[in-house]
């Protein structure tokens, strides 16, 4: 019985998105200082290289949560998309309804600076997905996205 608090505030610990609209824009140093101040149940996971696309990869240690932090031509970031185990779902979706502006089903939308974010949610059967990606930025096409 003493374990079921536990678990609850490691849940509540670790299914979190608020951090992500902090990171749009932000450089990938500064990115990597935020993560590891607001995130200390993730880690940094330096196992995958990939030539083509730029992101920083950070795991929880039970692995029911990833983020891809999507790193621009000039080193800041462009997006984030956060996976976790769909038992966090129900308080994603009511803390995205809270934060955010809803566009649609499953999707939300915000400004940061100069650019409009796009907040989308994707359920799989196992997992889900919240993807932060700038929509606009200041004036550049959609195209810019993060993945």
């Amino acid at each position: 019985m003493k374990k079921i608090p536990v678990i609850v505030i490691l849940l509540t610990l670790v299914c979190s998105t608020a951090v992500a609209q902090e990171l749009i824009g932000l450089p990938e140093k500064h990115v990597m200082e935020i993560m590891s101040a607001d995130k200390p149940g993730l880690e940094i996971d330096n196992m995958f290289k990939n030539n083509t696309f730029r992101y920083l990869k950070y795991s929880s240690r039970d692995e029911n949560e990833t983020w891809v932090i999507f790193i621009d031509e000039k080193g800041k970031c462009k997006g984030v998309r956060i996976t976790c185990d769909n038992s966090c779902y129900d308080r994603k979706v009511k803390e995205l309804n809270d934060l955010y502006k809803t566009a649609e089903t499953n999707r939300w939308s915000y400004r940061s600076g100069g650019d409009e974010i796009t907040v989308s949610l994707n359920r799989e059967a196992w997992f889900f997905t919240v993807t932060h990606e700038r929509t606009n930025h200041k004036g550049k096409s959609g195209n810019d996205r993060a993945a």
